[in-house]
């Protein structure tokens, strides 16, 4: 089966699109903050399973609407699409984890084409798990109905077993976008504070407690400290803290209850007209009742429920 999926997005930079499909699990974040999607593990899994299906490798095109696009189109260009395509045949390297570049060229962008295409070719059973992805494209569109999602099925054998959905797009409101925030201190584990702690740039742990972190104030942070005996200094460098320290403080932020309750900006719910629209659109029931509620925390990280 050859599979092609494309969307009118931003793109992906040039020399980033090998590493962002052809290594598993090669992004990290430093703060807290919501993705619908966050490694592109689904486009990496698509290229294994390639790789192991067919052998083929996959063909990715694109355009970036980048930075300085933005500035373009502020400074008075109309023109909504990067400068350049990029097309790019990758491989990878399973035993390695790397990228194999097969192709990797681009051209300027006389077209005005926008956004992103994936081709795959694998082997798979559509008469098996026909059902599961029209469901899944069906739930899909019951929570972005900002968006316009098509498919369609083409046999090249039997015409007559070709099929398309299409679900279009019902709203003009889309949520609000997720902003960083810092960990809060009960959401901590050793090898996140650890990570926080090589890449801080405050000079001291005291300094470091207080801005590195949310919710912990210069005088929560003197606390924690103080807690810690003679473990550990006000005065250090966060460099030096060694692995026994940092458990020792992991468990301190984690047992305190002083804290005050985890920043819910990182969260982009979609919202209740959005959550109406969409079970409207693509379910269409007799009548429908939506909520959301309040924010709430669970072990230092905030949730939202919508139903």
């Amino acid at each position: 089966f050859l599979i092609s999926v494309r969307d009118n997005g931003c793109g992906m930079a040039h020399d980033a699109i090998p590493n962002l499909l052809g290594r598993v699990l090669s992004g990290s974040k430093y703060g807290v903050r919501q993705t619908r999607g966050k490694f592109g593990l689904g486009a990496k899994m698509a290229l294994i399973w390639s790789k192991k299906s067919t052998g083929v490798p996959i063909k990715i095109k694109t355009s970036h609407f980048g930075a300085s696009d933005h500035k373009r189109h502020e400074s008075g260009d109309d023109n909504r699409f990067g400068q350049e395509i990029s097309t790019c045949v990758l491989d990878i390297d399973i035993y390695k984890n790397r990228p194999r570049v097969i192709e990797h060229t681009k051209v300027p962008n006389k077209e005005g084409w926008v956004g992103t295409l994936f081709e795959v070719l694998i082997a798979g059973n559509w008469t098996t798990y026909k059902s599961r992805i029209v469901q899944y494209l069906q739930q899909l569109a019951i929570i972005t109905p900002y968006a316009k999602l098509e498919m369609r099925y083409s046999n090249r054998f039997d015409a007559k077993k070709d099929m398309a959905i299409r679900y279009d797009r019902r709203s003009e409101q889309m949520p609000p976008p997720a902003r960083e925030v810092k960990h809060h201190p009960s959401s901590v584990n050793n090898l996140l504070v650890q990570q926080l702690l090589e890449r801080s740039k405050c000079k001291t742990i005291l300094k470091f407690l207080s801005t590195d972190l949310s919710s912990v104030t210069p005088a929560l942070a003197k606390r924690i400290i103080d807690e810690l005996d003679d473990d550990l200094d006000e005065s250090m460098s966060p460099a030096d803290v060694n692995d026994k320290q940092i458990t020792r403080i992991v468990q301190l932020l984690r047992g305190s209850d002083q804290f005050k309750s985890p920043d819910g900006s990182c969260l982009s719910p979609l919202g209740e007209y959005n959550l109406n629209l969409g079970i409207r659109k693509v379910i269409e029931p007799e009548v429908v009742a939506t909520a959301r509620d309040r924010p709430g925390a669970y072990e230092g990280h905030p949730f939202i429920v919508e139903a």
